[in-house]
């Protein structure tokens, strides 16, 4: 356009920084919002906004702040969309003190704030358990005269249902429902799947059978959930119930709905009708995923059927997925556990190789194993990879070597080591120690006073 004589206008800079902004271009937009300024272009508080947001998507709080300052210095108030671009941005990352700190400055500015402002400082104190904090605002906002929504009324009961405040979660549902609002879908598998995850199945089979005398319609998700609900109680039949219910209304399971299922089955010994379950997900219902892959594995291995296990192991790349480290943990597990340690390293050195890295977690518990076995050497070659990767030693690993080294051949395994990781070892010897003489010292002086 500038190439033409044609002077761009505010309206194709402000389009230009809006989808900058929106690919995560921040960098570009400012060089456009700088220039359109050196040109003698006034930018609205639009044009702020867009870069605020942008700004606010990559995290760039220092930027956001400097923005704000030059804003206000060249006369734009802040309206109260760039205040709630602010408080989501510092709430994503719970920033309590920031996000208050601009909810008061807001009215130090004289702008009240309004429902999206007070929305978002809600569901902050609720997702990090200041109840009394959130219902104080909820308050103060309905004093104000905004009326909550449904938005915020799930913000609080999800924060009551996290703290196990159940009367205040009826409470306010109760209040939601004489203000008018409708539940929706959403509202009713969020109140259910924190109702499932503590065990009140029951409750939530109450509120599942609510929502559908309301008319709302229960989705698969809410299926999914109470069938996840009555598998922790471990009522199967229920399950099942649910299944039936779902497919004869003519609702499709997911592959989340089979993860139950094969779960299901696999944990109350019913492998066979797991097997059906993962079998018809492969021949009809659609493709399995990992986790699917990784449940019925597991559950092979549990009750023995190693053939059956590695021949799903090894059927994972033929359905179009890779193998993750909980796959690869399950057949390394079970190879050391019945001592082919020399495939489990195998095993272990091309999982890395296919660009899956060991975890913490995962080196931690075959150290266990192999120590478990008392193959201390072997052992050492992957206490070295913790050491190697900066990864910590967890408690139940370093009180495992503890214990062998009180067994009076602290020295001899120790030499079994590889050189790099005896500092774990010395680090079990010394505690060791300790412990005995603190166990000799307090034998010796029982009954002795030392009080000064």
């Amino acid at each position: 356009m500038s190439r033409n004589g044609v002077q761009p206008d505010i309206v194709t800079y402000t389009i230009q920084m809006d989808y900058l902004c929106k690919s995560g271009r921040c960098t570009e937009a400012r060089k456009i919002f700088d220039s359109m300024i050196s040109l003698g272009q006034k930018p609205t508080v639009t044009t702020y906004s867009i870069l605020l947001h942008g700004y606010a998507m990559e995290k760039s709080f220092h930027d956001m702040l400097c923005l704000i300052d030059l804003m206000v210095g060249n006369g734009i108030v802040p309206d109260h969309y760039v205040y709630n671009i602010l408080i989501s941005a510092y709430a994503k990352e719970e920033m309590v003190g920031e996000v208050m700190h601009i909810f008061t400055k807001m009215r130090q500015q004289g702008l009240n704030p309004d429902a999206v402002s007070y929305g978002t400082v809600i569901d902050l104190l609720s997702r990090i358990g200041r109840m009394d904090d959130a219902m104080s605002l909820f308050n103060q906002m309905i004093t104000e005269g905004l009326a909550p929504g449904i938005i915020v009324f799930n913000h609080l009961i999800s924060g009551f249902c996290t703290c196990g405040k159940w009367e205040k979660v009826h409470e306010l549902f109760s209040e939601m429902l004489d203000c008018g609002i409708c539940p929706d879908t959403v509202f009713f598998n969020t109140v259910m799947d924190r109702l499932c995850k503590n065990g009140r199945v029951t409750e939530a089979q109450d509120l599942f059978d609510l929502m559908v005398h309301m008319g709302v319609k229960p989705d698969v998700c809410t299926y999914n959930t109470l069938m996840g609900g009555y598998l922790f109680v471990g009522k199967m039949d229920e399950v099942s119930k649910l299944l039936d219910n779902m497919v004869s209304i003519g609702m499709e399971p997911d592959v989340i709905t089979y993860n139950i299922l094969i779960d299901g089955y696999s944990k109350n010994g019913r492998i066979d009708d797991a097997l059906v379950v993962f079998r018809e997900m492969l021949d009809t219902k659609g493709k399995p995923s990992v986790i699917s892959f990784n449940i019925m594995i597991g559950a092979l291995l549990k009750c023995g059927r190693k053939a059956e296990a590695k021949d799903l192991f090894d059927g994972i790349w033929a359905n179009g997925l890779v193998p993750d480290i909980v796959t690869y943990s399950l057949m390394i597990q079970k190879l050391i556990e019945e001592g082919s340690l020399q495939e489990s390293d195998d095993l272990f050195v091309s999982m890395e190789k296919n660009g899956c890295a060991a975890n913490s977690r995962m080196l931690n518990a075959i150290v266990r194993s192999l120590l478990q076995k008392g193959e201390v050497p072997r052992a050492g070659t992957y206490l070295s990879k913790i050491d190697e990767r900066s990864f910590i030693l967890e408690a139940s690993t370093a009180s495992l070597l503890t214990a062998l080294a009180s067994r009076g051949k602290g020295q001899e395994y120790k030499e079994l080591l590889p050189e790099n990781t005896t500092l774990f070892w010395n680090r079990a010897l010394v505690e060791t120690i300790s412990r005995d003489f603190a166990y000799i010292f307090w034998t010796a002086n029982r009954g002795m006073d030392f009080s000064f």
